[in-house]
This record gives structure tokens, C-alpha cells and sequence, in this order.
């Protein structure tokens, strides 16, 4: 899956890439740069499918229906998350904002680099309005219903900003859609499922094959 996904980009750095429609898409934002991520396969676990993307310069991300459990190749990396007491998405429309109700669980995850090992963070999750920002190119964000999570980190030093979830209503299984997360306090990414365009008139939709 990492030469499929090297091959779709063809060398060119930060490009859009000849899409494929076998395969499965990610629109990754970090910072200024954008990369299409490939779906490599689906890793089963207890907890439950763990989608692992690829990125053509051999980035790897790890996602829980839509929650970050895992990178690889990144300066910053979570080489290993365990998640204790996680709330299932609310299949249902919730109260908006701050009043609303809320969910809570744990984390506990390895950050590389520095070997810090065991970091905890207590996460609370409620429902918020949508977002006059984000980094969303496929979808209105008023057509997503959305959450944000605020956790408390013991160290406090490895406290990060605030994560933003985006739900397509589209089914009645909850399904994360657009995520925006940090792995750091300085290091943040924005993941949007992502559906290629159809092929220009006279090109064949599997190139890059």
C-alpha cells in the first residue's frame, strides 16, 4: 500500500494526485500542506476497526471512527494510545454548546519523540454549533452534526488544545466524517474522508494505476 500510494503522487510533493476509485481517500491538512492519504486496510481490535492510512512519503495515521490512535513518520508521533471508558457517538441530534450534556473518557498515549511514555489525558466531549472555521473542502459544515473535546493532561506540560469532530447525518450510524486534532501543544491536523472528483471527460478513472 505505500509504493500504491507513493505511485499516486508520481515524486510531485504537496499535489493532488491521480485519484484511483479502488481506493479510499484522506485530505490531510498540517499547517500549510496538504497530502491524500490511502486507506492500507482495517486493523481489527477489541474497541473496534482501526483505519490505517499511508501517505505517499510514508506518513502513517491510525483512526477509530475518526479518533487518533496511532502515527507513524510524523515529527511528532503517538506511538501508542489506549482508550478506557470511550463513549460511542450520539446517534441523535444533542444539545449544542456548553450547557448541553457531555461524555467523558481516558486516554493514555506514548509520545515520540522524548520517550514520554504514559501520558493521561481526562477528555470531556459535548456537542457544539458548527464552526465558523475549518479546514473542510468536500462538505458544508452545516450539513455535519459536531462535537469538540477538551482534555486535562497529567503532565500538564503535554496538555493540548481542544479536538474538533464533524458527523455525517447522512446514515443512522454516527460516522466521523472531519476531525481536527492535535498530537502536541504545536503540532495539529485536520483529516476529512475524501471523496475524488469524477475524471476529467476523455481520462480514464483509474489513473495512476
Amino acid at each position: 500500500m505505500l509504493d500504491a500510494a507513493r505511485l499516486l503522487y508520481k515524486g510531485q510533493v504537496a499535489a493532488q494526485p491521480d485519484f484511483n476509485p479502488a481506493y479510499r481517500y484522506l485530505r490531510t491538512q498540517i499547517g500549510d500542506r496538504t497530502i491524500f492519504m490511502v486507506l492500507g486496510y482495517i486493523d481489527q481490535r477489541p474497541e473496534g476497526p482501526v483505519e490505517v492510512w499511508y501517505s505517499g512519503s510514508g506518513e502513517v495515521v491510525r483512526l477509530l471512527n475518526g479518533q487518533l490512535v496511532g502515527t507513524t513518520g510524523l515529527s511528532t508521533d503517538w506511538r501508542n494510545v489506549r482508550l478506557t471508558g470511550l463513549p460511542a457517538w450520539t446517534a441523535a441530534d444533542a444539545p449544542t454548546n456548553a450547557g448541553g450534556s457531555s461524555q467523558s473518557y481516558t486516554r493514555l498515549r506514548d509520545l515520540m519523540p522524548g520517550y514520554r511514555f504514559g501520558i493521561r489525558d481526562e477528555i470531556v466531549r459535548i456537542s457544539i454549533p458548527p464552526p465558523p472555521n475549518s479546514s473542510l473542502a468536500g462538505v458544508d459544515p452545516a450539513s455535519l452534526r459536531w462535537y469538540e473535546e477538551r482534555s486535562v493532561s497529567h503532565p500538564s506540560a503535554a496538555s493540548l488544545p481542544a479536538a474538533r469532530f464533524g458527523l455525517s447525518r447522512a446514515s443512522a450510524t454516527p460516522q466521523v466524517v472531519y476531525s481536527e486534532q492535535c498530537l502536541s501543544s504545536d503540532f495539529c491536523m485536520s483529516f476529512e474522508q475524501w471523496t475524488p472528483p469524477a475524471p476529467a471527460a476523455g481520462r480514464s478513472a483509474s489513473s495512476g494505476t
